[in-house]
């Protein structure tokens, strides 16, 4: 063994490399399809046989995954993650939630340029860890981990003065266009009732015209009692006595006003 790589080894400098790492490569290229289960048995028992030391392993190459990898990795390293926990032994259910690992889950469920289908990847296993170990005082940090993530809110977007004033006048002149629109269309609304207005009154038949000679004794006719009517209606006023009647309680007078009113009709459409 050189000195250098004593050196490494004795300060810790130099992490752990083995089988596990490999395995979460493989089963993380681009070729290999999100939801397979093809590999994970071997990697689970490669973790089950180094104990706490392939559990930070495990850990650790994940993390990379999920906080460097593109969108396909970190989808890949949740499903994997997921399997790990439900088939591995005791020891990394416990121990796999580190610091580093946690704080790359959470940096997924807050980054709004995230992939949205491995945020909702991720808030799925999220909730079946919460579900599973809700009851089981030794899984606590892991089931919170979905409490810790659901709070996360991603980040506003800067607000530009440049589109916001660019919005602002394209609103406004959407609003013109419609004020437009609808003030063109009320006008072509009058236009086309006035149209319409022409027409019924043009096809309405006209009144035959007024023959004198042959309409005279009508016409005397109606004056006599449209004066008759009038005279009436003058006398019924004259007898009503202001101090126990008015004019409008006196039946007689409502009674002339009334027939006086019925002989003005035929005297004013004569006129006409």
């Amino acid at each position: 063994m050189s000195a250098i790589t004593f050196a490494r080894q004795a300060f810790n400098r130099e992490k752990p490399h083995s089988s596990i790492t490999d395995w979460v490569d493989i089963l993380t290229a681009n070729h290999v399809e999100e939801e397979a289960y093809d590999g994970i048995p071997e990697l689970v028992d490669s973790i089950n046989l180094q104990g706490l030391t392939g559990t930070s392993e495990a850990s650790r190459a994940l993390r990379k995954k999920l906080k460097h990898g593109g969108s396909h990795q970190q989808y890949r390293s949740l499903v994997i993650l997921k399997a790990l926990v439900e088939n591995c032994g005791d020891k990394f259910k416990t121990s796999f939630a580190d610091g580093q690992l946690t704080d790359a889950l959470r940096q997924i469920a807050g980054d709004r340029t995230a992939d949205k289908r491995v945020q909702k990847k991720l808030k799925l296993v999220l909730i079946s860890w919460h579900e599973q170990f809700k009851t089981d005082p030794s899984m606590r940090s892991v089931s919170e981990l979905y409490h810790m993530c659901r709070d996360i809110q991603p980040a506003k977007p800067a607000i530009d003065p440049i589109e916001v004033e660019a919005a602002h006048r394209r609103a406004e002149k959407e609003e013109a266009k419609r004020k437009a629109k609808s003030e063109k269309e009320e006008a072509r609304k009058k236009e086309e009732a006035e149209r319409l207005k022409q027409k019924q009154m043009k096809n309405r038949p006209k009144r035959a015209p007024f023959n004198f000679e042959q309409e005279k004794p009508k016409v005397l006719s109606s004056i006599v009692e449209a004066s008759q009517a009038s005279s009436n209606l003058v006398n019924a006023i004259t007898l009503v006595n202001p101090e126990k009647e008015s004019l409008q309680s006196s039946e007689r007078v409502q009674d002339c006003l009334a027939k006086a009113k019925l002989a003005r009709k035929p005297i004013v459409r004569y006129i006409q």
